[in-house]
């Protein structure tokens, strides 16, 4: 037993190093969809990684082997993304990405300390050692103790600032380009334990102060970089991800507007001729006129009632408008629709629907009454100015500057802002969110320009 489990600055550090990996994982992993009874899984989950490192055996031997070192950070890496998957939903190359980053995030923490020490308070005579397996002493003194936890918690800081803060559940890119990640993900393993090791192990040997605290210092730098590279190429996955869904979804789209304008077309004709034959029969068979006003009033609800001057606006107003009025939803619309002549048709039809679709959607669970769709074409100067208003219940969260969808499965959805905003910026116009007293407001601006 004693062979296997000596009581050295080892014993203690590698308890140390769980608990600043686990938080450097958690600092990417904490925002992923959870497994039920996730707070029993997470305390069992951690409750066995302390444990793994409490029984990973020390053999004295080669305690300061570099391979040995390797070979034991690379099983606490293994051991702590298994336990991740067993808490987190999600796809297993995120959980690995996020596993990863957290590692990274451990590993420039502790050379930003060990570069800081051997710069100002290492003493090569009197140096600690982590990885001793003779003595206790984890630090040199004091300051040298201070210094590592301060490093820890700045960088643990600066990290979920500039990189884990923009991990969201929605945010999956690896299902593209999922390879790549693997790949690039695994090179920062090695990196991160492979050549740290190697240092460590040489540190042991040939201690020089200077040589080594330049060497940490470039570990940092080097780990830094890779992980804006990883983060960079795991958010441009992401955004040609979300590029492809939109486009697909925009074609299907430019197909329905086709469809619908033949359809609204087709219905303004047959219920334009129908009123005429109802007038013809009502007065051949003398039926009074308020049944003949009755049944024209029934037609009209599948009769075109909005028309502007553009029509693709049509189009979409008068098919959302019918969809509001059976399903007893109050819309009303002011717009000149001679100002959206900028824009193509296939756009217009496209960002109206989405703005009204996610108005219906945001109105349908209210009590009758509070069911109200407003929107507002208008000109002031030389800005055009498209505002709709809806009436909702609950709380609106913005993430990355649009409101975050309400459905369970915010994978697959959210998709129409995006467009709304994609449309937004192919014209050069502005986009913003407003809510007010249960008023969800939203704003769009454009520059008066030629098509």
């Amino acid at each position: 037993m004693s062979f296997l489990y000596p009581i050295s600055s080892l014993f203690f550090y590698r308890l140390i190093v769980m608990a600043w990996m686990l938080l450097g994982e958690a600092l990417f992993l904490f925002r992923l969809e959870r497994r039920k009874h996730f707070v029993l899984r997470v305390i069992l989950a951690v409750l066995s990684c302390f444990l793994f490192a409490l029984i990973f055996p020390i053999p004295t031997s080669i305690a300061g082997n570099a391979f040995y070192q390797m070979f034991m950070f690379l099983l606490f890496f293994v051991f702590t993304y298994f336990a991740a998957c067993a808490v987190f939903v999600g796809d297993i190359k995120q959980i690995f990405f996020s596993c990863v980053c957290g590692y990274t995030s451990e590993h420039i923490a502790y050379e930003t300390y060990f570069a800081i020490s051997n710069f100002l308070i290492y003493d090569e005579l009197n140096k600690g050692n982590m990885y001793d397996p003779e003595t206790i002493s984890l630090f040199q003194g004091p300051w040298d103790q201070i210094c590592y936890f301060f490093s820890y918690i700045i960088i643990y800081w600066l990290i979920f600032i500039f990189f884990a803060n923009r991990i969201h559940p929605e945010t999956n890119a690896t299902k593209r380009g999922g390879l790549k990640i693997l790949v690039v993900g695994t090179l920062f393993l090695f990196i991160d334990i492979v050549l740290n090791s190697a240092a460590v192990f040489y540190g042991t040997i040939h201690y020089e102060r200077i040589y080594m605290a330049i060497v940490a210092s470039i570990n940092v730098v080097s780990c830094v970089i890779g992980l804006c590279y990883l983060f960079e190429m795991f958010y441009s996955n992401h955004v040609k991800r979300e590029y492809d869904i939109i486009s697909e979804i925009r074609k299907e789209e430019k197909n329905q507007y086709m469809m619908s304008k033949q359809t609204i077309d087709l219905i303004n004709i047959k219920c334009h001729d129908l009123k005429h034959q109802i007038h013809q029969i009502g007065s051949e068979q003398n039926i009074d006129d308020k049944t003949i006003k009755n049944i024209s009033k029934l037609i009209s609800i599948y009769d075109s009632s909005i028309m502007t001057s553009n029509s693709a606006l049509n189009v979409i107003l008068n098919e959302k408008s019918l969809y509001c009025t059976q399903n007893g939803i109050k819309f009303s619309c002011i717009a000149d629709g001679s100002l959206l002549d900028f824009m193509e048709e296939e756009d217009i039809y496209s960002l109206f629907g989405n703005i009204i679709d996610n108005a219906i959607e945001a109105v349908t669970p209210l009590e009758e009454g509070k069911k109200i769709i407003h929107l507002k074409i208008t000109k002031t100067g030389n800005m055009i100015s498209i505002s709709a208003k809806n009436s909702f219940e609950g709380e609106v969260k913005i993430i990355n500057g649009l409101p975050q969808t309400t459905k369970n499965d915010s994978t697959h959805h959210g998709f129409g802002l995006k467009s709304i905003k994609m449309i937004c910026e192919k014209y050069h116009g502005t986009l913003n969110f407003q809510t007010i007293d249960n008023c969800f407001n939203i704003n769009l601006l454009f520059l008066e320009q030629e098509k």
